[in-house]
């Protein structure tokens, strides 16, 4: 459920528009680019960081970053695969400096912008079953989080934003061989972690 496919070519040019703007100061430009990108860029934080407040912390830091960063931009590559590095090396920052560790309670109602199948939800069935589908989500997570991640990110993109390897290769300037294979290990890594749970 990738939200960040390309739009229809009026949407593109919109888009440059408020790049240029906000390239030549205008603060417009860089709300617009906000409130198209902030919902997306959070759920992908969120799922690095295990933490909202972080998330939303990286967010913000994120956009502060295009104020004053955004001439940098050369449109030689899609914006959003530009941004997307962006937040990436924020989240990898923000973990070195801050040595988050993954302990955020697993009993918190489903977070905003976590995919359905990262949930596990139960299909169907009486209250006990739905506790068991939540177990095991809970479980899920802890399992990812703990992962290396470099292991890490390439599950949240295949199995969370459901994008595409080539995708997931442009994204992390990674080839698709390096990507096939970092998610077979992860695969791996949390098939023996979780051999108890069938998911």
């Amino acid at each position: 459920m990738s939200t960040w496919k390309p739009g229809t070519p009026e949407e593109a040019l919109l888009e440059e528009g408020w790049i240029r703007a906000c390239q030549a100061g205008d603060l417009d430009g860089l709300e617009a680019l906000y409130d198209k990108y902030h919902r997306q860029l959070y759920a992908y934080l969120l799922a690095m960081l295990r933490s909202p407040h972080a998330a939303e912390d990286v967010v913000q830091d994120i956009f502060v970053k295009l104020h004053h960063q955004m001439g940098s931009y050369r449109f030689q590559s899609p914006f959003h695969h530009w941004l997307f590095r962006l937040a990436r090396n924020q989240a990898i920052d923000h973990l070195r400096r801050e040595k988050v560790r993954f302990t955020t309670s697993l009993d918190e109602n489903p977070l905003e912008g976590v995919p359905l199948r990262e949930r596990v939800p139960s299909r169907g069935g009486d209250a006990a079953e739905a506790l068991v589908g939540e177990e095991r989500a809970a479980q899920v997570r802890a399992a990812v989080a703990e992962l290396p991640q470099s292991f890490r990110e390439v599950v949240i993109l295949r199995e969370w934003q459901d994008l595409a390897y080539e995708e997931i290769a442009q994204r992390l300037g990674l080839s698709v061989g390096t990507v096939k294979s970092r998610l077979f290990r992860a695969r791996s890594e949390l098939e023996k972690r979780l051999k108890n749970i069938h998911i």
